[in-house]
């Protein structure tokens, strides 16, 4: 039987994602959601809220708490 492998941040938890930054394996409790505004040319953009019925006008990343502190998102 494999064995499971362990979030990188609290080594407790199994893994259930991973950082979409720096690729290490996180659990669900330790894992940070950013959430980023969509901004291609085929959006319009009305007001603050991006409008387009193509894709998503809002993408979330899941990130570790040091990629949280020092990436810069935006």
């Amino acid at each position: 039987m494999a064995e499971a492998t362990l979030c990188k941040v609290c080594n407790k938890n199994e893994m259930a994602f991973n950082c979409n930054e720096c690729g290490i394996p996180l659990c669900d409790i330790c894992k940070k959601e950013v959430t980023l505004e969509e901004q291609t040319p085929g959006a319009k953009v009305k007001g603050d809220v991006t409008m387009s019925t193509l894709r998503p006008a809002k993408r979330k990343l899941k990130v570790c708490p040091k990629c949280m502190a020092e990436a810069d998102f935006f």
